[in-house]
């Protein structure tokens, strides 16, 4: 691993576990074993360390998200799809997923939605929502309120996964929480 994937590695564990404001540069590059020059190198302010992190996990989820969704054919498998995604990358990543829920509804997150590669994968996830709420697939609501909530019904899947992991290959529970997420997506 580079250096600056350690100092990205290391900043992650720090935000989460002492939050964005109480984590300073100094310890990020304790962390990762490196000088502050090094990181400095890197990232000219820790506001260009906190977007570059952003950023790349947000990339990183993204394509998670979407992964094989032009194999499915029903809508509904889509948006299953979608879901299992979404949660088995939140239970292998739970670091990122928990940086994610942390740093999503700061105004640190702003610039980084504005990038070309976040904007195009958010406008195909929204246009396939969108398209689910024309096909009478999912409630007509607001849309960015709905995706807001099937987010964090998923992280509220992933943070009870995480508390008990047995349940993540527990099919009958994994249909239990399928069903429960459509239901409430359901016009």
């Amino acid at each position: 691993m580079d250096k600056k994937e350690l100092l990205l590695e290391a900043a992650t564990k720090l935000f989460v576990a002492r939050g964005l404001h109480a984590t300073p540069t100094s310890a990020i590059s304790k962390e990762a074993g490196v000088s502050a020059g090094i990181l400095f190198h890197y990232f000219k302010t820790k506001d260009d360390l906190i977007d570059e992190l952003y950023l790349s996990i947000k990339k990183e989820l993204n394509s998670s998200i979407l992964n094989d969704i032009n194999k499915i054919n029903s809508d509904i498998g889509k948006l299953r799809l979608i879901w299992s995604n979404l949660w088995n990358w939140g239970l292998d990543n739970k670091l990122k997923f928990k940086f994610l829920q942390q740093i999503d509804h700061t105004n640190c997150s702003e610039k980084v939605k504005q990038h070309p590669e976040i904007m195009e994968k958010q406008q195909l996830f929204r246009a396939f929502i969108e398209e689910s709420i024309d096909k009478k697939i999912i409630k007509n609501i607001d849309i960015q309120f709905l995706m807001s909530s099937m987010f964090y019904l998923i992280a509220s899947l992933v943070n009870h996964l995480t508390m008990f992991p047995e349940l993540r290959h527990n099919q009958v529970f994994i249909e239990q929480a399928w069903e429960m997420y459509y239901n409430s997506l359901k016009p």
